[in-house]
């Protein structure tokens, strides 16, 4: 029912207008959606969308049958990519905000597939690093984005990610978003055309207090938009997640699973 990661033309990876993946939202049958247009600060060089723009298009798509709001994925790493982001946010006004961690130790794991010299687990595992790392240099987001993005780039025969991989880091990293009052994205779009992953992960983030996810497709043309999140939405009833969220103002709407 909620597509809470859509990307639309005023990223720099997407080619459709904010109103056409709107009409994709509303064949998917889905009742709200979030545009979360990139602002990469990060040092990887893709320039960020205009923000600006979008959140105008977002109001000129209000009233149909498929609510609209206004976020943005904006890319953690170190401080100074924390207040070149705010700069970039100032004066807006976003529902909703993603962060999420698009580089292993300052490299593109989508461009550089150099990165997966080494075994599964000890990639995985300083890519989570740098997620715990990032997610304390002070950006205000609103929930962590796809903490599997670097299986979604991973060129191994199975890609999966498991709890296993590295329980005490994903117990920092759940520790400091629960404290913190933040949630956890389902993104679906790492999975590819594999078998969904990720229920071991979510029991152990409401072990550590989680209440809740959001669950986004990550789309960035129509025809993926609204794509698995039925499973997704089945994954964390099946952990045990209370509830699923969605954002207006900044803040969490709670939906009960």
């Amino acid at each position: 029912m909620f597509d809470y990661h859509i990307h639309t033309a005023f990223s720099f990876d997407a080619d459709t207008p904010p109103a056409g993946m709107l009409d994709a939202a509303e064949r998917a049958g889905l009742r709200e959606i979030c545009f979360t247009d990139h602002v990469d600060m990060d040092g990887s060089g893709f320039p960020p969308a205009d923000l600006a723009a979008l959140s105008r298009a977002v109001c000129a798509l209000q009233g149909g049958a498929v609510r609209v709001r206004f976020g943005a994925e904006v890319s953690l790493a170190d401080e100074a990519c924390a207040q070149r982001s705010l700069a970039r946010l100032s004066g807006l006004e976003p529902d909703f905000i993603i962060g999420s961690v698009h580089l292993l130790e300052g490299r593109d794991p989508y461009e550089d597939k150099s990165l997966f010299d080494a075994p599964k687990g000890e990639i995985y595992r300083r890519y989570l690093e740098n997620i715990d790392r990032a997610i304390r240099t002070g950006f205000p987001f609103s929930v962590l984005g796809h903490f599997d993005y670097i299986a979604k780039c991973a060129v191994y025969s199975d890609r999966s990610f498991a709890l296993s991989d590295a329980p005490e880091l994903f117990d920092r990293i759940f520790d400091f978003l629960v404290e913190q009052g933040k949630g956890i994205e389902i993104n679906t779009a790492s999975w590819r055309e594999d078998a969904a992953w990720g229920l071991d992960i979510l029991r152990r983030y409401r072990e550590r207090g989680g209440q809740f996810v959001t669950v986004g497709s990550d789309a960035h043309a129509p025809e993926r938009v609204g794509r698995r999140i039925e499973e997704a939405i089945a994954l964390a009833r099946a952990a045990g997640i209370p509830y699923l969220a969605t954002f207006e103002r900044m803040r969490p709407i709670l939906h009960r699973l």
